[in-house]
């Protein structure tokens, strides 16, 4: 079980043509993680139209940063917030071998980064899929992160590629073990699945956010599966629980946004 749990967790992307278009960024970096493994980062900065909140985004299995390009692009603008993703140990350009252990010491090493500018009440972590696993256990271990979004996520690898009963037979092989962790992180956490997942099975959502000490409102889409969610309704979602977290209406936030757009153009 352990080596199919692994494969399937970790099928890493071919470079292709996305390759290029993320080399050429501005935003790009290279982060050090414990084992001293190169990983390639995306800081993307909305100076003065934003706000001093980041979010840390781990991204699913089988793509990377090139790949997600446009997407967290548009996640800064929709959520008005600055974001920090990166890739795991052994995607992309970032050097390693994919394993849980190395997945959390890559994310260990984007939140030391981020601490560096950012007060970590500041943090909001957003996990999809398989980047949920990094998102919980930062989570659990930094209660002073300020919220967590979980898009399609997982119990566990075992869970969601076996079903329940045999992550139990096979536990000690069994990757990210969101369940047992979920009830422990005491940040307010927001959910969002599709009906649908033929992936990651919807009752894994509804379990974790049962198993949630601050659930917000989850965002359960009809009809949508694992890679076909749409994009600016969930986004603006996680804007209005960033905003909820920071008492500010959504159409008082909008206003705060556009008049600053307003006196940068005319400056």
């Amino acid at each position: 079980m352990g080596g199919a749990v692994a494969s399937l967790a970790f099928p890493v992307p071919p470079k292709g043509r996305y390759a290029e278009a993320l080399q050429k960024r501005p935003d790009l970096l290279y982060l050090e993680t414990e084992d001293e493994d190169q990983i390639a980062a995306l800081h993307i900065r909305r100076g003065i139209r934003g706000t001093d909140r980041v979010i840390l985004y781990s991204h699913g299995n089988a793509e990377d940063l090139g790949q997600r390009l446009h997407y967290l692009d548009l996640m800064s603008q929709l959520c008005a917030s600055d974001v920090l993703a990166y890739d795991y140990s052994g995607y992309g350009f970032s050097e390693g071998t994919p394993s849980e252990e190395n997945c959390i010491q890559s994310i260990d090493a984007a939140y030391e980064y981020l601490c560096k500018e950012y007060a970590p009440n500041r943090i909001i972590l957003f996990g999809r899929s398989i980047g949920t696993g990094p998102t919980v256990d930062l989570a659990l271990r930094h209660p002073e992160i300020r919220g967590v979004v979980l898009q399609s996520p997982i119990e566990s690898c075992g869970r969601a590629v076996f079903g329940n009963l045999a992550s139990w037979v096979g536990y000690r092989m069994d990757l990210f073990r969101n369940y047992e962790k979920i009830d422990k992180v005491q940040c307010p956490v927001l959910i969002m699945h599709g009906t649908e997942d033929d992936i990651v099975p919807i009752e894994h959502g509804f379990a974790l956010h049962e198993a949630c000490q601050k659930p917000a409102e989850p965002l359960w889409l009809e009809g949508c599966g694992h890679n076909d969610l749409p994009n600016e309704i969930c986004l603006r979602r996680v804007r209005e629980f960033m905003d909820e977290m920071d008492g500010l209406s959504w159409g008082w936030n909008i206003f705060v946004t556009n008049l600053a757009t307003h006196i940068s153009v005319n400056l």
